[in-house]
């Protein structure tokens, strides 16, 4: 059995009251003594620093470098610019998805893959055989924070000289904070304008501490998982294990917009071809669950006594004051604004269905809000 690991930021985590758990294969703080509430309105309303340690990074260098990533991503990368970001997903031959993930351009021949799961590394590594690059499992050198909110800029303006207003959505810079070199990008799974920070785990409490004692001003809270939970789920983020797994394709997850199928080729084409022709048999969906009960994966989903699909994902939003719920229904139910019912061992929740994400669907305040 392998050894939980620790994060670069258990002890500092620790010292603000972390309750810690198993996930992920990582000792992770489920939340902090803000508590989960707290830690999502924060989120929502001033900012928030999460750990993000467990992400799995492989860096891809060499002539074929290019070459090699359109081919094992589903989306169309040929004219992804250095300091640019894509996301994608990653297809096995029968079109289902190894993972979803991030693509980032480091030079036209250098790039990194930024995925959930670090045992993807195999799969890339496999298909790396026939192109002249150099894969790397380089998920140890890194370390990842999430600085999150509307008050997340004028938190990191304090410790950095980087340009960060210059920084627009999914681009990066290599820049400074608290004196330590960072890549720091314009992104986030938590729906609202912030950042994410790659540096050397060895600088990863430095780096903690600094935001930390300049976001005091600014209503900064740490960010445990519980809480990550719910503001990912009501802006409509999936998770790997949860909303997809070896057994989904991205058509029916969402994520059919990820798939260029003008693309000469890559992996899963064909497959994904012939599912796109022949259609889906159930599809991602959102529920505002409107007890505000927090439902559990595989919960049922019951429409005129008939069981139509299972939950995903569930938590509460405290700033909705309602449950949400991700779930796969099939296509013909899939209609905005019915209620159905989720269904757990205690009893049958009303909830109301929507085709788009709960908070933002357009993804305004990610993109582009500023306070």
């Amino acid at each position: 059995m392998a050894k939980i690991q620790k994060t670069p930021f258990h002890a500092v985590g620790e010292k603000m009251g972390a309750d810690m758990r198993e996930l992920f294969g990582y000792y992770l703080p489920w939340h902090y003594n803000p508590g989960p509430e707290a830690e999502h309105l924060a989120t929502r309303d001033k900012a928030s620093l999460c750990d993000l340690h467990y992400m799995a990074e492989f860096s891809v260098s060499g002539p074929d470098a290019l070459k090699f990533v359109q081919q094992v991503a589903t989306a169309n990368v040929s004219e992804l610019k250095p300091g640019s970001i894509k996301y994608s997903t990653f297809c096995n031959a029968e079109g289902q998805m190894i993972d979803d993930g991030t693509i980032w351009c480091f030079e036209p021949d250098e790039y990194m893959l930024i995925t959930g799961d670090e045992t993807d590394f195999s799969w890339f590594q496999e298909r790396a055989d026939r192109f002249d690059v150099s894969i790397k499992n380089v998920t140890d050198q890194h370390t990842t924070l999430a600085l999150q909110g509307p008050n997340s800029r004028q938190v990191l303006q304090q410790v950095t000289s980087a340009p960060i207003n210059d920084i627009k959505y999914y681009k990066f810079i290599k820049g400074d904070v608290a004196g330590v070199a960072c890549v720091i990008a314009r992104m986030g799974y938590t729906g609202e304008f912030g950042f994410e920070l790659h540096c050397d785990p060895e600088e990863a409490e430095k780096v903690w501490n600094a935001l930390f004692e300049a976001g005091e001003k600014h209503g900064l809270v740490p960010l445990g998982q519980c809480g990550l939970e719910s503001v990912r789920q009501e802006a409509g983020y999936v998770l790997v294990g949860n909303e997809h797994n070896k057994q989904t394709n991205p058509l029916e997850a969402g994520l059919g917009w990820t798939v260029d199928f003008n693309k000469r080729d890559f992996c899963g084409k064909a497959a994904l071809e012939k599912i796109r022709d022949q259609g889906i048999n159930r599809t991602l969906v959102w529920f505002d669950v409107l007890d505000g009960t927090v439902m559990s994966t595989g919960d049922a989903v019951i429409a005129g006594g008939k069981e139509i699909g299972r939950v995903t994902s569930g938590s509460y939003s405290p700033g909705r004051k309602k449950g949400t719920a991700m779930a796969y229904v099939a296509p013909e139910y899939a209609i905005s604004g019915v209620c159905y019912d989720l269904k757990d061992k205690a009893a049958r929740h009303s909830a109301k269905l929507s085709l788009v994400p709960l908070f933002d669907p357009c993804k305004v305040r990610s993109r582009t809000f500023v306070r």
